[in-house]
């Protein structure tokens, strides 16, 4: 058995070379017709006058169709451009389409991110729907999609945008989880509106890769629908050189690495809602996948900087695949008493396929050591949400609601190695492991609006759950959880808001952690934990937002929080080492955001401010000491800037990914990756033919990372045991797009 088994991994382990032969010249080719439009861009010269009117011509007929809602009881008007408007009695401000015209968006995404003070939150991706909401509604409502609001949003053309309403406190958490500023899109029914883009990626190594999409609105046998299809290539390789030093810091080794990074996808969003049975039926459905793939080509030099002459070669194969499905539907209707009911169902399924093959050899070419990997996972998940509601203006606001959920993970891990003394199957704990949860939670929020500037917003609620793991380990393990949340906020004038929120939270347990993993990019398997535990934190927020004029925001947000059953790496009661609970932890910061208008120099420039500082202390046993957390980076701060000269029809702008270092703490190691300040550029025009064309050059001064590694034996308690430090260097991106509406 041993025997068959070992003539079929060196069968598969020749497909898998065929594979990394092929996906080296599939990474290499290139389309000429997007590299005729990309030198036509570039050597392009202004259009015709007759051009330019058309399409003015066309904005103002399509700003001439659409009427603005008339003033309201409560509704202090429109600004003096007629771009917007603020309700008095709920601080709901609401954008007027045409207050967007100037940034010329082709989707509702894009609308989105040009709305002044507000910062996009596409939600997480932890389990269940409560706690995983984002900041945007569709029509008053959250999308029945978790993992994927931005694609809900990209696939709203901008034509078919009615108005888009700004609300900052006071949202049922049904919708948005105690978001403290939330964007609610209302679209226009009955219009049949697309968008049609056509995207070239130009890679570091000049390899020209496409991408395109298609989204269409239109209403078919009573139903609003949506669509979204996107598919295209990507290829982002870069080079790497690592040195190895002894514990006195003498070269021991010297590597050069360079990788081929790429791959492919396609995904489709949809949407389609109708009136039916007494209320208003939505589904959602997104599915899709890919296969990104990693190829590395290696050189060793033995104890000296790189001549030219290898001791050892490597070639590492890692071509992946994952797909996923996902299917939701929401029912929704408003009593006679303004009673909102609202029924929701969602199911989605995700496989990921993880092959690897590692070989080693001498500078004959010979092979010397080969590791065969492959993961293999599957999830699942089904959810069942009901919540009861009142609406309308009163000053009580309850809501109650329940939750139950399915999830599920099988995962197998397969490590098989072999040497000058033949193949070996390596035996990992908890290689093969199958995760099952169920869970439900009762719920309960008010939302009190106690005084005319103060709003109270309390919830309660009950969660109880059942994990239960088998394959290579057996655990079942019972939580019982309440989680408390109460938010006050407070308006000091109509443009100025204070909140104080405090809340328990609940983690949400990685399922990957139950099994055992191996990444051999780094040389590091992981085994997994049955006995997890979700970690359980206190926080307490405050947060100022002031908007001091039409587009000048200023966002303060401060925290503190204690930790309880931190997750890190520990040693495991197996012997092994991977994520475990690891103790109590003490986490501080404050966030700053920041629009600024830059008129008064450059007229039509924005410049989006956004730093982060954090500090945190945890009490590592391994050490016995304290010590910052594991991939927490304790400072940051991003930029952007954009000029829109709308006289004529051009933006530009540039924008910083601002320099980060993150440390991660493994059982025998110390892992610091860092990277430097990373700058993008941007020109776009609706110049030309009526339509949108943008230019990017992402990272325009080079991306440079560092891994610094510093080894401990037995463990981080230990002695040191050497160090490593790897460098990886990134060219420029060059990204080509070209979007017209229709």
């Amino acid at each position: 058995m041993r025997q068959q088994d070992t003539v079929e991994k060196t069968h598969d382990i020749k497909m898998r070379k065929n594979t990394h032969n092929n996906l080296l010249h599939s990474i290499q080719r290139n389309t000429a017709l997007m590299a005729t439009l990309a030198t036509a861009f570039t050597f392009a010269v202004p259009a015709s006058n007759a051009a330019s009117e058309i399409v003015v011509e066309e904005i103002i007929v399509a700003q001439e169709e659409y009427s603005a809602p008339e003033t309201q009881e409560g509704i202090q008007g429109y600004d003096d451009e007629g771009l917007f408007q603020i309700n008095e009695e709920t601080g709901t401000i609401s954008y007027d389409v045409k207050y967007f015209d100037k940034f010329a968006p082709q989707n509702a995404l894009e609308m989105v991110r040009r709305i002044p003070g507000f910062s996009l939150n596409g939600g997480s991706d932890a389990r269940g729907f409560g706690g995983t909401a984002g900041n945007v509604l569709l029509d008053g409502a959250r999308p029945v999609s978790k993992n994927g609001l931005q694609d809900v949003l990209r696939r709203i053309p901008a034509t078919q945008v009615k108005l888009i309403e700004v609300t900052r406190g006071g949202v049922g958490a049904s919708q948005t989880a105690g978001q403290t500023v939330v964007a609610n899109v209302v679209r226009l029914e009955g219009a049949s509106t697309g968008t049609a883009r056509v995207g070239l990626e130009r890679s570091p190594n000049g390899a020209l890769r496409p991408r395109f999409e298609f989204t269409y609105a239109t209403t078919l046998d009573g139903w609003e629908t949506s669509s979204r299809l996107s598919t295209g290539t990507w290829s982002n390789p870069r080079n790497a050189i690592f040195r190895d030093f002894d514990v006195d810091g003498n070269l021991t080794s010297t590597t050069t690495e360079f990788r081929l990074n790429g791959g492919e996808w396609a995904w489709y969003t949809g949407e389609a809602s109708k009136n039916l049975f007494g209320g208003r039926l939505v589904v959602n459905t997104r599915f899709g996948g890919g296969r990104p793939g990693n190829v590395f080509t290696r050189e060793i030099f033995e104890g000296r900087e790189p001549d030219g002459r290898p001791d050892e070669f490597v070639t590492i194969d890692q071509p992946n695949s994952d797909h996923a499905f996902e299917l939701g539907a929401d029912w929704s209707t408003t009593t006679a008493k303004q009673w909102n009911i609202r029924l929701l169902s969602l199911t989605a399924f995700e496989s990921r396929t993880n092959p690897s093959l590692f070989i080693e050899e001498n500078n004959r070419r010979e092979q010397t050591f080969l590791e065969d990997s492959l993961r293999e996972r599957d999830t699942i998940e089904t959810i069942l949400r009901t919540t009861v509601g009142k609406g309308g203006a009163g000053r009580l606001k309850p809501e109650f609601g329940a939750e139950l959920a399915y999830n599920q993970l099988v995962s197998t891990l397969d490590l098989f190695e072999e040497d000058e003394n033949g193949p070996v199957d390596i035996d990992v704990p908890s290689a093969n492991a199958k995760v099952a949860e169920i869970r439900g939670e009762v719920f309960t929020n008010l939302v009190w609006q106690a005084g005319e500037k103060l709003t109270l917003d309390g919830g309660l609620t009950w969660e109880i759950s059942r994990l239960r793991v088998t394959g290579d380990a057996n655990s079942t393990q019972t939580f019982k959880f309440f989680k408390p949340t109460l938010t006050a906020t407070y308006n000091v004038r109509d443009n100025l808001q204070f909140q104080l929120q405090g809340v328990r939270q609940i983690g949400q347990l990685d399922f990957d952690d139950f099994a055992a993993s191996n990444d051999v990019a780094v040389e590091r398997v992981l085994a997994g934990n049955p006995e997890l535990r979700p970690d359980r934190t206190w926080r307490a927020t405050t947060r100022i937002d002031w908007q001091f004029s039409q587009r000048g925001s200023l966002n303060l947000r401060g925290f503190v929080l204690k930790r309880q059953d931190l997750l890190e790496q520990v040693i495991l009661p197996s012997g092994g080492s991977g994520r475990g609970n690891a103790g109590s932890a003490n986490i501080a910061g404050f966030d700053v955001e920041a629009n600024l208008p830059l008129d008064f120099a450059l007229p039509g420039g924005l410049l989006e401010l956004t730093f982060r500082r954090r500090r945190t202390t945890f009490f590592d046993p391994i050490i016995n000491a304290d010590r910052n957390i594991s991939d927490r980076n304790l400072r940051k701060l991003d930029f952007r800037f954009r000029q829109d000269i709308t006289e004529h029809r051009v933006a530009w702008g540039v924008s910083l990914e601002g320099r980060f270092d993150e440390p991660n703490f493994f059982v025998e190691e110390v892992n610091t990756f860092s990277g430097n300040d990373r700058f993008t550029f941007f020109v776009e025009t609706t110049r030309w033919f009526g339509v949108k064309t943008r230019l990017e050059v992402e990272n325009f001064n080079g991306a440079r990372f560092t891994s610094q590694r510093n080894f401990f034996e037995p463990d981080r308690g230990g002695e040191p045991d050497g160090s490593q430090t790897r460098r990886f260097r990134r060219g420029a991106n060059i990204i080509l797009e070209v979007t017209s509406q229709f």
